[in-house]
Formats: structure tokens, sequence, C-alpha cells
């Protein structure tokens, strides 16, 4: 999930070649239509390059004018990688972010929240990093950072820590979400805390506002939201009706949920959670998204292990069951990813097919339309994630070239 503005798009296949490092990658616009398909950068053996699907690691800069990636590679355990392009083929690498222990080689354990403030591109970074093992058990730990954009270039401030756990119960990754709301505000949510046991779902409100020129930097008290039966490994936050609203996947079994949590933070702090979808069905932790179609749309949609969907809209005071997306070929925990154009809504899958081919439906507004192809030609393929707002939609995913190494490729996609 994200946000950005305007600017041409294109759907489809093929794969190009290309490094980190300001080359060009080759694009082809043949099979499926007309797009072309890049190959970003190569990340070497690290597990879900391209994070969660309710992660971000792509966005689009407003003033920048750029794509920025954010990902990390075996080479380099204590940095964060940044990668920016004007069109999407050419990416050129900028400063890497300076990290005090190891992400341990896992991309679902960062995501980055993106905001245009006062004419500033901002970005805000959740972490969590692994330091070496204590006595009591593994040294994990909650740290925020932040960024600005101008141009090509990125300046960050400082990592802060917020938490940090030893519990040897901890089933990784974290799944870690941030977002900056409308007025400023900077929120984190973990469960790399201590809150009736770890691994559960808590949130950090900053004390100050982002004002784009400065940022205080600091987090507040610890918000318990609520507390699960296993690790929650997966999360995100969303707006709804000016409220922001938390989602996580229920962990009530392990290592397949039955469904998706939420709370909404309202005049009183974070209400009771309760549970999305009505009936639970097993589910792959990884395989729900959601999107802010409208100030009042947000939808949300999963995929069950029977491969049947799910498909609901909340408004910020009452959620309704809409049409769910057709069955189609998946894969099990590569992810579901949604787009969106502000009225349209596109389900970006991984088909369980021989090519793991790229899969995509478009919600027209009242229907479903029927499944296409974005991405056919075979190779093995992972862990999506993308980024969406009106006029800029673009999938990722982890596809491995050459044993053991794996690559970030991506495709911009029109709904």
């Amino acid at each position: 999930m994200g946000g950005g503005d305007a600017g041409e798009d294109v759907q489809a296949p093929d794969s190009g070649q290309g490094d980190d490092a300001g080359s060009q990658a080759e694009a082809s616009a043949t099979n499926d239509g007309g797009a072309s398909t890049v190959v970003i950068t190569s990340v070497g053996a690290i597990t879900q390059p391209t994070g969660l699907a309710q992660e971000t690691h792509l966005l689009y800069a407003t003033h920048s004018a750029r794509w920025w990636l954010f990902w990390i590679e075996d080479t380099q355990p204590y940095e964060l990688q940044a990668s920016a392009s004007p069109d999407f083929v050419t990416w050129t690498a900028a400063t890497p972010l300076q990290l005090p222990a190891s992400l341990d080689e896992d991309g679902a354990d960062f995501s980055v929240a993106y905001a245009d403030i006062a004419g500033v591109d901002v970005v805000h970074i959740t972490l969590g990093l692994h330091f070496p093992d204590a006595d009591a058990g593994p040294d994990r730990r909650h740290f925020h950072a932040r960024a600005t954009l101008a141009g090509g270039a990125i300046v960050y401030d400082t990592p802060e820590q917020v938490t940090m756990i030893t519990d040897p119960t901890i089933i990784e990754p974290d799944g870690p979400s941030t977002i900056v709301t409308s007025d400023g505000r900077v929120w984190d949510s973990s469960g790399w805390a201590n809150s009736m046991g770890t691994g559960n779902e808590v949130a950090w409100e900053s004390e100050g506002f982002d004002l784009g020129t400065s940022w205080d930097g600091m987090l507040g008290l610890q918000q318990n939201i609520a507390a699960e039966a296993h690790t929650v490994n997966a999360r995100t936050f969303a707006v709804a009706g000016d409220n922001l609203v938390a989602l996580w996947e229920l962990a009530d079994q392990e290592p397949d949920p039955t469904n998706v949590a939420w709370s909404q933070n309202g005049g009183l702090g974070w209400e009771t959670p309760a549970l999305v979808f009505n009936p639970p069905n097993p589910q792959s932790a990884n395989d729900w998204d959601v999107v802010e179609v409208g100030a009042k749309d947000l939808r949300v949609v999963r995929r069950a292990l029977d491969g049947t969907f799910d498909h609901l809209r909340y408004d910020g005071t009452t959620w309704t069951t809409l049409a769910a997306p057709p069955s189609d070929s998946w894969l099990a925990e590569s992810g579901v990813v949604l787009l969106t154009d502000g009225t349209r809504v596109g389900v970006v899958t991984i088909a369980g097919d021989a090519a793991t081919s790229v899969r995509l439906i478009v919600w027209d507004g009242s229907a479903w339309g029927a499944w296409s192809t974005l991405e056919g030609s075979s190779a093995p393929r992972r862990y999506l994630s993308a980024w969406s707002s009106p006029g800029r939609n673009a999938v990722l995913w982890t596809q491995q070239t050459a044993a053991p190494d794996l690559d970030i490729v991506g495709i911009r996609v029109t709904l």
C-alpha cells in the first residue's frame, strides 16, 4: 500500500536486466499486451527482499519526481540501501542508511511511509534490528528513522531505538508498519515490545508533528492494542473517514491464522479489537492487503488457503461485504497486493502455475473483470509488495535468476 501522484503507467510482462548504480535496465514490451518488467537490483541471498504484501519498500516522491526503492543486500548487512529512478527503468544508487545492527537479511523486518509535507518529500522508516543474542534470548530491537528526499539525494536522521525484547519464543519476522497521517503525526506498530508477552499488536504515536522541514524525532508511550495467542507477523496502518485503523493477521494459530484483526483509534484511544472477515477461514499470514480508494473507502482483500477471496469496504463507520474476485491458480504465502486509481481496485497475485506468473484482476466499481497475466515468463517468484496511488501504481516481487542469488523485479501497472 502507499500513495503518490499522477503519471503514465504501463501494464504487463517480459523481463529486463539492470543494476543498482545508474544503469539502464532493459525493458521489453512483448507477451501480454505491452509493458516492461524491470530487474531493478540483485540482492544476493536475502529472505523476502521485497518484504510483505502489507509493507512498503517502494514509493513515488512528488517533488523529487522519482520512484524510490529501499532494500537490503547480503554484502552490506549494516546498511539499508536506497535507489531512485525518474522513469522506473533507469535506477541510480543513493546514500544508504547506516544501521546499528542488521536486519538479519530479512526484508520483512522494515517498511517505509511517504508524506508530502509543506513541499518536502519525507520518508519515515520502521526497522526491526537483530543485535547479537543475549543470555536471556535473541536481542530484537524496534528502531525508527526519518529521511528527506531532494532530486536523487536522500538525507537521513540517526535511527532511534523505540523498544527491545529478548524472548526466545518470538517467531520472526516482525512485519513492522509506519504511517504519517494528514496532520503530520507519525505512527509505528510492531510486536517487538513487552505487552502481555511479546509478538502482539503495539503502537506508538509521535509526540510532535512532522513539519517537513523538521521533526522532533520522538515517539511517545507504548500503546497496547491487542494480545494474540501467537506471534503477529504481518500488520499495517490505514485511514478511513479520517480515522486511523490498525490491521494485523490474527495469529490465533501457527503458521496460518484464520482472520485479520483490526482496531480504530478513536477519541479515547484504541477501540476493542474485532475481526474483519466473517466467517473465519484459514489463510496465509501474508495473503491479504489494504488500499485507500477514497477518503471513506478503505478496501481489504484476503485469499484463504482454499483459494477463495473476501473483499470488504470500510468507510470509517461501517464494514460492507462486496463481491469477491473469482478464484485463480495461486501460490500460498507469496502475498496478495491491492492497487487503485481512485475508482478501480486491482488485485495482484503470484499464480501456482509452472511459470509462477504474476496475475491481475480489476474491480471496475461494480464488478470484477477476468484474470490477466502481467508477467508470464518462467522464473521462481515470491513475495509481492506494491506502491499504489492514482496514476502511480507499481508492483515488486522477488525473483530467482541464478541460484542462490535473488533479484528485485518490478512493473508499473495501469488499471
